[in-house]
């Protein structure tokens, strides 16, 4: 009798296996769902989208931080990558502002342009010219990312 409870035992896991087998694959073919992003309209994913915007501005304030008081090297190497998250920062603010159809004022024009000169002419500048234009264009994106907080009534930096 011993003998059959082991049996029993072992005609119970085979079936289970198979099913614990089966349900693990089921989602094999599925495609991954995108992350929310800031395009989505706010109702749809209520908090994500001042989430997200909390997260942009959090990153670039210390990306910002991490340039200050870097060597000429560094600088020249991470100049593609500060180009492209500044870029990209523009281009959320911009989709942000759009999405809630917010109109641009002249500061936030002037301030904008001057970021985007200053991306422009990064690559371009002697050792020299590019040390002395980081702080300025430091502050340029932190009265930015200011403004647009403002803007959007999210929390203060």
């Amino acid at each position: 009798m011993h003998q059959d409870d082991g049996t029993r035992r072992t005609k119970l896991s085979i079936p289970l296996a198979l099913l614990l087998f089966t349900l693990a694959g089921c989602g094999e073919g599925e495609q991954p769902q995108p992350e929310p992003s800031a395009q989505e309209p706010a109702g749809d994913m209520p908090g994500m989208v001042d989430m997200h915007r909390a997260d942009m501005m959090d990153e670039m304030r210390t990306h910002m931080q991490s340039m200050d008081g870097i060597g000429m090297d560094s600088m020249r190497v991470m100049l593609p990558v500060h180009r492209q998250r500044v870029g990209n920062m523009l281009a959320q603010m911009n989709r942000e502002m759009s999405d809630m159809n917010m109109a641009a004022d002249g500061q936030w024009d002037a301030t904008v342009d001057s970021i985007r000169a200053d991306l422009t002419a990064m690559p371009r500048l002697p050792a020299e010219e590019l040390q002395a234009l980081m702080p300025p264009h430091r502050t340029r994106v932190m009265r930015l990312l200011e403004m647009h907080r403002s803007m959007m009534g999210g929390p203060g930096m």
